[in-house]
């Protein structure tokens, strides 16, 4: 290309060429092609393309590039097999090949969950958080919910993620199949289970072992203790069901773990620390 543009930017197979308020579409042999797209993305799948034209409007073209969806979206993301991420009016969806809406255009955001194979899907104003597995099938929803992928320990760690809110808790693997806390937690004696709006434990047989009392309670963790809420504060438990600290710390986290009567505080570098600090 000659030295004469003032400005040269890649756009996926294309090149964007601008020399004073005029543009120019080009190949990555430098050949100027007439079209009406100024970028060509290719995506994992050799058989899609996404397409931005002048206005900033994405299509899904093929190898050819033949137009295979044009709806006006203004955000275009492959996701995987036959699905993309799209965007309009400012909510996002997730369509087909054929165009077909397969999860409705109705999220704040929607995203590959870290390195499993499901979908976040958040709306804002409610705090609500749904997950997709690569079927499209919802399998979980949740308002005011925080999610977290955590690991076991032990020689055969597992991972799970973890959908909490103030008022429950639920299990789920990679795939999103809903997991329980005695598949989990190898040494765990006893387990949370709400009745009647109140969370207490059960032994392996699901037998009361810890009326249910309290507000909101976590499972036991790998050194032994579960956190107890009353009131809005947080207490602990030890497996035995004695009480090592009584509901006085008021934390914010709708899941803290604890270490005896020390509560895990995470910083935001990743580091974390222990506190009996009455918050």
């Amino acid at each position: 290309m000659p030295i004469e543009y003032d400005n040269i930017i890649f756009a996926g197979i294309y090149l964007n060429a601008t020399k004073g308020e005029e543009t120019f579409i080009f190949d990555m042999q430098a050949n100027q092609v007439q079209t009406n797209m100024i970028s060509m993305s290719k995506t994992d799948n050799p058989n899609y393309y996404i397409a931005i034209d002048k206005n900033d409007i994405y299509t899904i073209v093929n190898e050819k590039g033949e137009t295979l969806v044009d709806d006006n979206y203004t955000y275009i993301e492959y996701l995987s097999g036959n699905y993309f991420i799209v965007a309009k009016e400012g909510k996002n969806g997730i369509i087909n090949t054929s165009g077909e809406v397969v999860v409705e255009l109705k999220y704040n955001s929607i995203f590959r969950y870290n390195d499993t194979n499901l979908l976040q899907a958040e709306v804002l104003d409610t705090k609500t958080i749904e997950l997709y597995n690569l079927q499209m099938q919802k399998v979980a929803s949740m308002e005011n919910a925080t999610i977290k992928q955590e690991q076991t320990q032990g020689l055969n760690p597992k991972k799970y993620i973890l959908l909490a809110s103030k008022e429950n808790f639920v299990y789920y693997d990679e795939n999103g199949n809903p997991l329980q806390a005695k598949d989990l937690f190898a040494n765990a004696r006893l387990f949370a289970k709400k009745v009647d709006n109140k969370w207490g434990f059960v032994d392996l047989s699901d037998n009361i072992t810890v009326q249910a009392q309290y507000d909101m309670v976590t499972d036991f963790n790998e050194y032994g203790f579960a956190g107890i809420q009353k009131d809005g504060k947080w207490g602990v438990i030890a497996q035995d069901g004695s009480i090592v600290q009584e509901p006085t710390y008021a934390i914010n986290w709708v899941q803290p773990s604890f270490l005896g009567k020390y509560y895990r505080v995470d910083s935001w570098y990743g580091d974390s620390r222990y506190s009996n600090d009455a918050i």
